[in-house]
C-alpha cells in the first residue's frame, strides 16, 4: 500500500518519518518537502532543489518503506487501544445487566407471568448481543472472550424453564460476578 502522495504529510509528520530512515542529503529533504507537504509535482520538486530524479524517485522510494512500516506500527497501537476500550464497554455492559437483574430480583410483586416476561425480555437481547458479537466485523477478540462467553452463560441460565425466574437470576448473578472479575484491569 502506498501512503505517501503529492502534499499528503505534514511537515512534522514527514520530519519524523526522515528521522527513521537513511541519513538523507538536506537537497533531497527538500524537494521531499516540496513534493509530500507543498504539493508540488515530483518532477519539479526535484528540479527546484537541484535533485537529480532518480536520486529523488530512490529517497522516495526509501521513505515510503518508512512510512509503513511506522503506519504498521501505528494500527498495532491503534488495535491495542482499541482492546482496552472494549474492555471497559465489555464491564459496562455486565455492570449493566448485573444492576437489571439486582432490581428485579427483590420485587416480590411480581406476577409469574411478569417474571417471564422479564426473563424473555432479557433472554432476546442477549441472544441478539451475541449474534451480534459473532457476526460484526468489528467485534473485538475481548468481546469475543468474555462478552459472549458469559451472555452464553447466562442464557443458558435463562433458558432453563424447570427453575424458577427469581432463581435463574440469582444464578445469573453469580455467573456475571465469575466472569466480570476475569476480565483483566
Amino acid at each position: 500500500m502506498k501512503y505517501l502522495h503529492k502534499g499528503s504529510q505534514s511537515q512534522e509528520r514527514l520530519d519524523a518519518l526522515l528521522s527513521f530512515g537513511k541519513s538523507t542529503s538536506e537537497d533531497i529533504k527538500a524537494a521531499l518537502s516540496d513534493y509530500l507537504v507543498r504539493g508540488i509535482s515530483k518532477t519539479n520538486a526535484a528540479t527546484l532543489n537541484s535533485v537529480k530524479g532518480p536520486n529523488f524517485t530512490r529517497a522516495l522510494n526509501r521513505l515510503e518503506v518508512v512510512a509503513c512500516k511506522f503506519e504498521n506500527a501505528l494500527e498495532i497501537e491503534w488495535y491495542s487501544k482499541r482492546q482496552d476500550m472494549r474492555l471497559e464497554l465489555i464491564k459496562e455492559r455486565v455492570d449493566a445487566l448485573l444492576v437489571e437483574l439486582n432490581l428485579l430480583l427483590p420485587n416480590e410483586n411480581f406476577s409469574d407471568a411478569e417474571w417471564e416476561a422479564h426473563n424473555d425480555r432479557i433472554v432476546k437481547r442477549l441472544e441478539l448481543e451475541i449474534n451480534h458479537i459473532g457476526t460484526s466485523k468489528r467485534s473485538t477478540e475481548n468481546e469475543h472472550v468474555f462478552l459472549a462467553e458469559a451472555y452464553g452463560e447466562v442464557l443458558q441460565i435463562l433458558e432453563n424453564k424447570d427453575e424458577q425466574v427469581d432463581e435463574k437470576f440469582i444464578d445469573s448473578i453469580d455467573v456475571l460476578k465469575h466472569w466480570k472479575s476475569q476480565i483483566p484491569n
